[in-house]
């Protein structure tokens, strides 16, 4: 069978990713979120905390830059603009200033925006009832604003997209991205640190580079996607590494993600510094498949460059998602060569997509059900407190 032949749930998120991008893009404009909440109030922003579990996690991080801003005058695309940080909930709702006690002079100022698209997770909720009995302000993300969690908080970015069956979610993670972005970009052009004129740039450089995988690009990629594939489910590959900075690290964890839901793969993620201090020492190398983003324009490419010659000198299966030249890396690695972004916080809205390939590709090799669908121990969690049942504790 050739690439084109493979069919399932998520090959299709995959392969509409641009279409269903756009769709996504027409409803959340600038003036959608103004509707949503206030200018007053973003403009009394002083600092944000952005979180959310699993992939609105990853979304979260890959959208910090864009709150602290994105610009293009300078190498990295920043200027300074408002404090923002990226948080796993069970760190903002149990942990975060628990400890040394909340700052009163600040806390009208603080926002949170907490992210899941169904909203029905206990820790959102939990985040954003603990912002607002502190007194600071929250915005939840969600495609349910009938949700416990658009209940709860103080405003709603009601998101929509496609709808698909049950599968791991790609389109739900470029769409909260997506959506954590323009936010982003509004609630700077709000307090006037860019232009309304930036804001809109920035909007139109992000979607010109997600259209850029359209066509071609997008099918070169998978057939390159379903060659690693064949050729890492051939060679037994038993476990998988990724490995990213900055905001390329919330591509790495996507992509690991992806492969633990798709197929129930063994999976870790690190940053180029500690990989080599940590997953350097795993043994059966040849039983491990290694992805790194290493993309020319990141202020630690010279590291990753490094990283990648380690990588490269252990093992013989290491992919290197890049914006660069293949001369760049050792000739035993696989490049997925992607289009060049204007700046570099735009490449997480779609570097994840050569995993998602792969992901998709070994889980219908295996014939495997997503989500662990097909193990009966897996299943008996009605009773559980897994995410949805787990208890609400408001910390002050």
């Amino acid at each position: 069978m050739t690439h084109n032949e493979y069919k399932s749930v998520m090959l299709d998120q995959v392969r509409n990713s641009v279409q269903d991008l756009n769709t996504i893009a027409a409803a959340m404009t600038f003036e959608h979120l103004e509707a949503c909440v206030s200018t007053q109030a973003v403009q009394e922003a002083k600092r944000v905390i952005l979180t959310g579990c699993g992939d609105s996690y990853c979304a979260a991080i890959a959208a910090k830059p864009v709150y602290e801003n994105a610009d293009a005058s300078t190498r990295t695309g920043m200027v300074p603009g408002t404090p923002t940080e990226a948080l796993r909930n069970v760190e903002f709702t149990r942990y975060y200033n628990t400890y040394k006690g909340w700052e009163p002079l600040t806390l009208a100022g603080n926002f949170v925006c907490a992210v899941s698209i169904s909203g029905a997770p206990s820790r959102p909720t939990e985040a954003v009832m603990r912002m607002n009995a502190v007194g600071g302000r929250s915005v939840a993300f969600t495609a349910n604003p009938n949700s416990d969690l658009a209940r709860q908080a103080t405003y709603v970015v009601p998101m929509s997209l496609p709808a698909y069956g049950p599968a791991p979610n790609v389109t739900s993670y470029y769409s909260s991205l997506f959506s954590l972005m323009m936010f982003g970009f509004y609630m700077s052009a709000a307090k006037g640190q860019i232009t309304a004129e930036q804001a809109r740039a920035c909007r139109m450089g992000l979607l010109q580079y997600g259209n850029a995988y359209s066509g071609a690009v997008m099918e070169r990629l998978s057939s390159q996607a379903f060659d690693l594939a064949q050729k890492w489910e051939a060679d037994g590959i038993e476990l998988m590494d990724f490995v990213g900075d900055g905001a390329d690290y919330a591509t790495a964890f996507f992509g690991s993600a992806k492969m633990v839901e798709s197929f129930g793969g063994l999976t870790t993620n690190d940053d180029s510094e500690d990989w080599c201090h940590i997953n350097y020492f795993i043994k059966n190398v040849d039983k491990v498949g290694t992805f790194i983003v290493a993309n020319t324009g990141s202020p630690s490419f010279g590291r990753e460059i490094e990283t990648i010659r380690v990588m490269c000198r252990l093992r013989s299966h290491v992919a290197i998602i890049t914006d660069g030249d293949e001369s760049l890396f050792p000739e035993n690695a696989v490049v997925f060569r992607t289009p060049a972004a204007k700046a570099v916080w735009m490449q997480p809205l779609m570097q994840h997509i050569p995993m998602d390939f792969v992901a998709a590709y070994i889980g219908c090799m295996r014939g495997t059900q997503p989500f662990r669908k097909d193990s009966q121990i897996h299943q008996r969690d009605a009773g559980c407190a897994r995410f949805r049942q787990s208890k609400i504790e408001v910390i002050g």
